[in-house]
């Protein structure tokens, strides 16, 4: 499977089938990804499911294409997308394959700063690491010329 098909399995599509028949509540959703009802709220207010079920009294019911679509959605949250970044790349989505290579630069680029802050906190981690080696090898318990 080339690049272009993985974005176009991962929600967003407007499928139709058994992956898009609603059959989670929101309380099923939080326990599946243990993303608060709060914030699955607040990204359906945001428009990143476009094609969510409501039943006749607006009760959220969410398909398993939905719940690929909110994992993706967080994870393109934590990699320091914006919510105006996010709301674009649904509209994208929406428009179909026409799309894709738009929707593959987002993506790329999203994986560089996840790769570049990886690096940054790699880094961090190793010079709290040489810190605390460092300050637990020291008879001193008030060792103050760490920093």
């Amino acid at each position: 499977m080339d690049d272009t098909e993985q974005i176009d399995r991962i929600g967003f599509e407007g499928s139709s089938g058994c992956d898009r028949d609603p059959a989670y509540g929101i309380a099923d959703v939080v326990s599946i990804t243990g993303i608060s009802a709060f914030t699955i709220r607040y990204y359906d207010k945001c428009g990143f499911f476009p094609d969510l079920h409501r039943d006749k009294r607006g009760v959220r019911s969410f398909s398993e294409a939905d719940i690929a679509q909110l994992h993706l959605v967080e994870a393109l949250r934590k990699s320091g997308l914006s919510i105006e970044g996010i709301q674009y790349f649904v509209r994208l989505c929406k428009q179909g394959s026409a799309t894709q290579p738009e929707r593959l630069r987002i993506l790329r680029a999203q994986e560089t700063v996840l790769e570049y802050q990886r690096e940054e906190l790699d880094e961090s981690l190793k010079r709290l690491h040489a810190a605390t080696v460092d300050l637990e090898s020291t008879n001193h318990p008030n060792r103050s010329d760490v920093l």
